[in-house]
């Protein structure tokens, strides 16, 4: 496992901060490659960064793959940590930065303002501003791939990936998106969860969607309904506008996956499985892992029959953008 010393822990841990942010227009792409690693950064390390967003500070932490070279363009991939949570727990959380998954990928790890996201009920934040701020630092700082930056989180930080997949700017810019757990809140009452229609302006008709629920979630119900005073749409009508808004077809294929565990496939003549839902219906509101994790340790969890994480490193593997901004 990745390892941190108490003493890297509690820094990071001090080091996270946040502030506002508002309208975003997505900035012009701009390479770092060829640089030298920002000083005291290494390969395989862990850094807090702050950075200014609408002239506030804004704070993230980066994982520098071990094989990183400055000369090869890299893929990145966002990490949205959930309500109540901080950056440095979902690095803990996500298994993203564990050699076992990932020693060629950077993770990016976003903190938000108060612990939690644009998109959640009463949260009035620009974190799509933040996002693409935050993006344009990263890709001056290190050689990125454009085409290959890649999205996910658990809970309002899955419900995030969704605000971004459906705006203009980034759905543009970021390549698949992987929510695990999502709140993806219509703010609309009263709340008819299989027939709410959920606002989109993705800019793309492209975009690859590997999403993550549990059956037994008892947080964001599968079934949806009202919550904060909005509407949760069921996560089957969630997934299935994905594939309506994408031109797939209204029939999903099911694979079974593991116990208990099978994949919704959304595909069509040219596109095969874009859109897809892995569904536990015994899983609850965790990040899915056969080993204990800060989720599946909690009273009534237990560890998943398969592990989320590789899932959604296979996922980015196959998909990135043809165009960039």
């Amino acid at each position: 496992m990745f390892a941190f010393s108490l003493q890297t822990v509690a820094f990071l841990a001090a080091l996270l901060s946040a502030a506002n942010a508002s309208p975003c227009t997505p900035k012009t792409t701009v390479t770092g490659c060829g640089k030298a690693l920002p000083h005291g950064q290494s390969k395989g390390g862990v850094t807090s960064v702050n950075i200014t967003s609408n002239g506030l500070g804004r704070n993230y932490l980066v994982f520098v793959p071990p094989t990183y070279n400055k000369d090869k363009p890299t893929q990145l991939i966002l990490s949205y940590h959930g309500g109540t949570k901080t950056a440095l727990q979902q690095l803990q959380l996500d298994d993203l930065t564990e050699p076992e998954f990932n020693t060629d990928s950077f993770v990016v790890y976003p903190q938000g303002i108060n612990n939690s996201w644009q998109g959640v009920p009463g949260v009035t934040i620009d974190d799509v501003l933040f996002t693409n701020d935050l993006l344009d630092h990263v890709q001056t700082q290190y050689c990125i791939d454009a085409q290959r930056i890649m999205a996910t989180g658990k809970s309002d930080g899955a419900g995030f990936n969704n605000v971004m997949a459906c705006d203009a700017g980034l759905s543009k810019r970021v390549a698949a998106f992987a929510p695990v757990s999502g709140a993806y809140y219509v703010d609309t009452l009263p709340c008819d969860a299989d027939n709410v229609v959920i606002p989109c302006n993705n800019a793309r008709s492209d975009i690859p969607i590997l999403a993550f629920h549990g059956g037994l979630d008892a947080v964001i119900y599968y079934p949806g309904g009202e919550r904060k005073n909005a509407c949760l749409p069921s996560v089957p009508h969630w997934i299935q506008s994905w594939a309506t808004r994408e031109g797939l077809d209204a029939k999903n294929h099911t694979v079974p996956y593991a116990n208990a565990t099978v994949i919704y496939e959304y595909s069509s003549a040219t596109e095969k499985n874009l859109v897809n839902l892995v569904y536990d219906s015994v899983n609850g509101h965790d990040w899915p892992s056969t080993l204990p994790n800060a989720d599946n340790e909690n009273a009534g969890q237990f560890p998943t029959s398969f592990n989320a994480t590789p899932m959604i490193m296979d996922f980015f593997s196959k998909h990135q953008l043809t165009k960039v901004l």
